[in-house]
């Protein structure tokens, strides 16, 4: 798990948008991290929902989380999802998978990522999304 912070381009005094990624396929998590950090956005990253719980309720400022659905251990992306919306109602959030259909993440997500997706189009629905905070 790693939280970098990097300056947005072009905002001198402002800090990053923070990007939560929880992802248990480690690629997948490396190689949207890499391109959010290139944006300018701060990341940190779980490679499971059980992880990722302590991690959100240390880190007060997170912006965005995005959430594959099936990963290892006692918790899925849907039950985190759900757990967000509870407890920080606030947190935009996207859910990914290669199993679950946009159906089943209704009232749980901001936006809904069928994989696999193209990096430029989750990228775009980030962008979308964080400008709004």
């Amino acid at each position: 798990m790693t939280a970098n912070e990097v300056k947005a381009p072009g905002a001198a005094d402002a800090s990053p948008q923070v990007v939560m990624i929880v992802e248990d396929e480690f690629l997948i998590r490396l190689l949207l991290s890499e391109a959010l950090r290139l944006e300018g956005y701060a990341v940190m990253e779980a490679a499971s929902a059980d992880e990722a719980f302590s991690v959100l309720l240390a880190s007060p400022d997170t912006d965005i989380l995005v959430t594959d659905v099936r990963m290892p251990g006692a918790a899925d992306g849907l039950e985190l999802a759900a757990f967000v919306r509870r407890t920080k109602p606030g947190l935009k959030v996207i859910i990914t998978s290669g199993h679950a259909g946009a159906d089943r993440v209704l009232g749980l997500a901001d936006a809904f990522m069928p994989k696999p997706y193209e990096l430029d189009a989750i990228l775009r629905r980030i962008r979308a999304l964080t400008a709004d905070a």
